[in-house]
């Protein structure tokens, strides 16, 4: 009898888990799909870095890249997508997502009064999205409320301001950084390497503020993609230019003249920008009998093409070229000067694969002269 109804126990547990492992699986998880697209400025149509894009439903939210550009994956449905950025008005935008999509949105400056900052603490398990403990965004748009020498807006000046950052001097364009020499600051203005950023020995950088869109200071866990220095990577990026109208701007300081214009080409698919600097110190100091025979000045040159042939594809050609000249009564003369190009090509091959490819050249030219007495001499150096 105990055999028997030991037996019996087994069958049932045996046709229990039988049961079990033949009901039928879930198909209840809802299908996924991805809004893509890029984020410009209503005005000028520049590409809005680092905007912010969230869900309303979710919370699920990205951000923008360095070239505009977010990609979003959501539950399938009736969403209603926040897009925002620091200074323009939040755009909020409702949309079916039945498949896979595009939606490129463009977002008006604010004119509000800021109200006050609200601190909160983030959740104890919220997901890291991204570590930037030693990366700073430069505020560009703070450049020209900056005091600075001769009245000429700096970025150099600007980033000699943050945070673990010492200038090197008062009236110079080298810094230091956490304890590093001014040489271990790897400097690019559109993906290509400057190898001297002063003009007229550290009074002006290269950097023209009218044409600079962004700039990041990483201070340490500086990318792999980036080498051959030990301090920090300032990473200058210019505008794109007006696609929507032609437009122009100018400038007289003390030492040196400023000119800039930018417009489309064409239609809004190409635009430019052009911008120039030129000293004029040797002008007036051939006015003087004691340094007429002297001369020392300098001049740089930023222009950037932007085209975009179509939804997937975007092409820039960005050139800088700058120099400086002192010549000292015909017998001792410094010159040195930058010249960097960069043609970058960005395609979208899905709506999750964004590829960036780069075309890069940078050279540094430094002559020292001296014609006087017998033991004069020309000295070149390239990098």
């Amino acid at each position: 009898m105990k055999t028997i109804y030991l037996l019996s126990i087994l069958l049932g547990m045996g046709w229990a888990m039988h049961a079990q492992s033949s009901s039928p699986p879930n198909h209840s998880i809802s299908p996924q799909f991805t809004l893509s697209g890029f984020i410009r400025d209503a005005d000028n149509g520049e590409t809005l870095l680092y905007a912010s894009v969230q869900d309303e439903a979710t919370g699920n939210g990205t951000t923008t890249n360095l070239y505009g550009f977010y990609s979003l994956t959501l539950p399938a449905g009736t969403r209603k997508i926040i897009f925002s950025y620091v200074g323009y008005r939040p755009s909020e935008i409702e949309i079916h997502l039945d498949l896979d999509r595009e939606l490129n949105v463009t977002l008006e400056t604010a004119g509000e009064t800021l109200q006050e900052v609200v601190v909160e603490a983030r959740a104890a398990d919220e997901a890291v999205q991204e570590v930037r403990m030693s990366r700073l965004d430069v505020p560009v748009t703070d450049i020209k409320k900056l005091p600075s020498l001769l009245g000429e807006p700096d970025i150099i000046k600007m980033v000699q301001t943050l945070p673990g950052v010492t200038s090197a001097g008062e009236g110079t364009s080298s810094f230091y950084v956490r304890g590093g020499s001014a040489d271990q600051n790897l400097i690019l203005i559109d993906e290509a390497p400057v190898y001297e950023v002063s003009h007229f020995f550290g009074l002006y950088s290269v950097f023209n503020s009218d044409i600079i869109k962004s700039a990041e200071l990483y201070k340490g866990g500086i990318p792999a993609k980036y080498g051959g220095r030990l301090s920090s990577l300032l990473e200058v990026t210019t505008r794109d230019g007006n696609s929507r109208q032609l437009s122009g701007s100018g400038g007289i300081g003390l030492l040196a003249a400023k000119a800039s214009l930018e417009g489309p080409i064409g239609s809004e698919k190409a635009s430019f920008i052009v911008s120039g600097r030129r000293s004029y110190a040797d002008i007036f100091m051939k006015l003087s009998e004691d340094l007429k025979d002297n001369a020392m000045s300098f001049h740089d040159l930023n222009a950037k093409v932007s085209w975009k042939p179509n939804q997937n594809n975007r092409l820039f050609l960005a050139a800088y070229s700058g120099r400086d000249a002192w010549n000292f009564a015909d017998n001792f003369g410094i010159d040195w000067g930058n010249t960097t190009a960069t043609l970058r090509w960005n395609h979208l091959f899905s709506d999750r694969l964004f590829s960036n490819l780069s075309l890069v050249y940078s050279n540094f030219d430094y002559k020292l002269e001296d014609s006087g007495g017998v033991d004069a001499f020309t000295w070149k150096a390239n990098q």
